[in-house]
C-alpha cells in the first residue's frame, strides 16, 4: 500500500482513503506547511491512488497505474514547478488546455502544483476560473508553503489539509532505513523539529556536518569588516541553500541554549559555540534567528535572491555589532 509511505499522519490518511471509498473526491485540494513538511509526497500517493486499478483502486501500488504514477510516466499526472521563482501565466494556460481533454488512461487528470503560493497575480486569476468550473474528470492539488499569499478566492475554491509535523517517534521511524547509531536519531529528531525532510537531510552526516561547520565560520566571519558582499555571493552559488539556512538557525539556537542554559545538543562543537557565544549575546541571536525566519520566507516568492541574501547577514551583523559594542561600552 503506497498509503504506508506518509509516516504518522493517521488522521489524514484516513480522510483521504474515506473520500475515495465514498467517491467523494474534490475538484481541488490545498495542503500546506513548510518545505521538507511531506506535501509533495502527500500529493503523490493521492494522486496515484485516485487512479490505481487494482482490486480496492485505493492505492495498490502494484498495478500497473500505481507504477506509472511513481515511476513519473503517467500521461494523466503533470507536476507544474514554478520557472524560475514563480508559476507563471503560460504554465497555466497550458494546464487550461490539458484540463479540458479526457484522461487518457485514469480516472482523472491531476494537475499538481508545486509552490502554489508562486503563482503571479496573473497566473492566480487565470487559475481560479478553472477552479470555479473545473472540467468533468479533471483534479488539481496544491502544495503551499504559505497558503495566505495566495488570493482568498483560490483558497476558497480548494479542500484545505495542514501537513501536520511529525512526533519524535515517526522520526525515528523514518529514520530506521539508515542503521544511525540511538543516539544520532535522536539527536536528529529533536533537531528537525518534526520535519520530515530536514531529518532526512541531516540523516547524510558528511553533508550535514559539512553544512553546520559552514554555518558556524559564516556566523564567525560577520565579525570582521566588509565581508557581507563577498558571504552573500558565496551563499548564493550553494546547491543546498536550504539545508544551509537550517543548519544556521540550529547554529544560533545552540548558542541561544549556551548563553541561556550552558547546554549543547550536539558536545563535540562546545568549543566554536562557545567562542561565538563571546560575540552573540542573546538579544543578538534572538534577533538573528527572527532574520533568518524572514529570509527563509522570503525565498518562497519572487525575489531578488542576493539581495535577500546580503540583507539578511547585514542585519546579522548590525544586531551582533550592537550588542557587542554594548557589552564593551558596559566596563
Amino acid at each position: 500500500m503506497i498509503w504506508n509511505t506518509i509516516y504518522g499522519r493517521q488522521e489524514l490518511v484516513q480522510t483521504l482513503q474515506g473520500a475515495i471509498e465514498a467517491e467523494q473526491i474534490a475538484h481541488a485540494y490545498l495542503f500546506y506547511g513548510p518545505v521538507g513538511i511531506g506535501k509533495k509526497t502527500i500529493a503523490q500517493v493521492l494522486a496515484t491512488a485516485l487512479n490505481c486499478t487494482g482490486a480496492a483502486r485505493n492505492g495498490c501500488g502494484t498495478c500497473e497505474s500505481c507504477r506509472k504514477a511513481q515511476n513519473g510516466t503517467h500521461p494523466d499526472l503533470h507536476w507544474l514547478r514554478p520557472e524560475g521563482k514563480s508559476l507563471k501565466i503560460e504554465q497555466i494556460r497550458q494546464l487550461k488546455k490539458n484540463a479540458y481533454l479526457k484522461p487518457r488512461e485514469g480516472n482523472y487528470q491531476i494537475f499538481i502544483l508545486e509552490q502554489a503560493d508562486a503563482l503571479t497575480a496573473e497566473a492566480a486569476n487565470s487559475l481560479l476560473k478553472v477552479l470555479e468550473e473545473p472540467p468533468r474528470g479533471s483534479l488539481f492539488i496544491l502544495l503551499a508553503e504559505h497558503p495566505s499569499m495566495l488570493p482568498a478566492t483560490v483558497v476558497s475554491r480548494c479542500q484545505l489539509f495542514v501537513v501536520p509535523r511529525l512526533n519524535q517517534a515517526n522520526i525515528a521511524r523514518l529514520l530506521q532505513q539508515y542503521d544511525l547509531p540511538a543516539a544520532e536519531v535522536a539527536e536528529i529528531a529533536d533537531w528537525a523539529e518534526g520535519i520530515p525532510g530536514r531529518a532526512l537531510a541531516m540523516s547524510n552526516q558528511t553533508t550535514w556536518r559539512t553544512q553546520y561547520t559552514a554555518a558556524i565560520d559564516t556566523l564567525a566571519a560577520l565579525a570582521a569588516a566588509g565581508t557581507v558582499s563577498q558571504l552573500a555571493a558565496k551563499l548564493e552559488k550553494l546547491e543546498e541553500l536550504t539545508t544551509f539556512l537550517d543548519a544556521m538557525t540550529l547554529v544560533l539556537r545552540e548558542v541561544l541554549l549556551w548563553q541561556t542554559v550552558g547546554v549543547l545538543a550536539k558536545q563535540e562543537q562546545q568549543q566554536q559555540i562557545s567562542q561565538l557565544a563571546e560575540t552573540w549575546s542573546v538579544h543578538a541571536c534572538i534577533a538573528a534567528l527572527d532574520e533568518m525566519l524572514l529570509l527563509q520566507q522570503s525565498l518562497q516568492s519572487p525575489v531578488n535572491k542576493r539581495l535577500a541574501l546580503e540583507k539578511m547577514l547585514r542585519s546579522l551583523k548590525e544586531v551582533r555589532n550592537i550588542d557587542a559594542n554594548s557589552s564593551r561600552n558596559s566596563f
